[in-house]
């Protein structure tokens, strides 16, 4: 059976970037994420699985005895950077702030090194692919965080559907881009994997899709602990905003047990260790503006 690639993004519920909320109106609202990754990190011990856990700087600042339970349950830590930033809006001094702080205080909590990133809502887009050598100079094995396919707030259809070691700048970088999984037919392409499109389809569905993409290669999971936290408060939101973060929550769990069920397993980092990755260049010309560029 062909292994898989297991990942979570930790952030509060109230933490996305779907709902966008200042970051200096985050003390008033209820603080759960001890429950719901506790309850995620059971659901992972249940299966034997072990995931690679980006982790939020604040969040690892706030419950450094949950980023030592990970480790200690035998999970990957990385970094998910410090307040959940999008990437794009960032400086690179920024971004390279940001990646460093986070980096050695979950190192510090853990006594390992961290290896792995992913940018909050895979904002690494194509006009700051400047950001990727940095990731490579800090230190970091592997990324996750360029989408191979167009949403609101990030993506670039241009991406491989695959793992690949990009080339920036004529440069082949010292480190592999794994994107989320797309199941694809010609130019289609459709996310189930992750979030809220592993919320969205039916089991059945995700299961048959990622047996399809395992004839070819591993697929990427992602989920979120707030997705297994059906009683977080509501808020009152425009109807595409309340979809993206409130829909069928009372399906995720038993989702993710089918995928945990019937798949094969292992962290990102030793996807990495374990396999080959064929270069691919990175062509940052034709994108929007980037605001970093504006502040280099």
């Amino acid at each position: 059976m062909m292994a898989n690639v297991l990942t979570v993004d930790v952030e509060d519920w109230f933490q996305t970037n779907s709902l966008n909320l200042p970051v200096d109106t985050w003390d008033r609202y209820e603080d759960r994420i001890e429950g719901s990754m506790t309850k995620l990190l059971d659901l992972l011990d249940e299966y034997g699985a072990k995931a690679t856990i980006f982790v939020l700087g604040c969040v690892a600042a706030k419950h450094p005895a949950l980023i030592r339970k990970m480790t200690a349950r035998g999970h990957e830590v990385g970094s998910h950077g410090g307040w959940h930033r999008m990437v794009n809006r960032m400086s690179l001094q920024e971004f390279r702030a940001d990646v460093r702080a986070c980096k050695q205080l979950l190192e510090d909590l853990t006594g390992n090194a961290v290896r792995c990133y992913r940018a909050p809502s895979w904002s690494i887009s194509r006009d700051c692919y400047g950001t990727l050598p940095i990731l490579e100079e800090e230190g970091f094995i592997c990324d996750s965080s360029l989408q191979p396919f167009r949403t609101p707030l990030s993506g670039n259809p241009d991406v491989p559907l695959h793992a690949f070691r990009p080339v920036v700048d004529g440069r082949r970088l010292g480190l592999v881009e794994v994107p989320p999984t797309v199941w694809n037919a010609g130019a289609l392409k459709v996310p189930f994997l992750g979030g809220f499109y592993l919320r969205f389809w039916p089991s059945w569905f995700s299961t048959w899709a990622l047996k399809r993409v395992n004839r070819r290669r591993s697929g990427l999971v992602y989920v979120h602990p707030w997705e297994f936290d059906e009683a977080m408060p509501r808020l009152k939101l425009p109807p595409h905003i309340f979809m993206a973060q409130y829909y069928n929550l009372r399906t995720m769990e038993a989702k993710f047990r089918a995928l945990l069920a019937g798949f094969a397993f292992m962290p990102l980092g030793t996807f990495v260790e374990e396999h080959s990755f064929p270069d691919h260049p990175l062509d940052s010309s034709g994108g929007k503006p980037a605001l970093w560029k504006v502040k280099t």
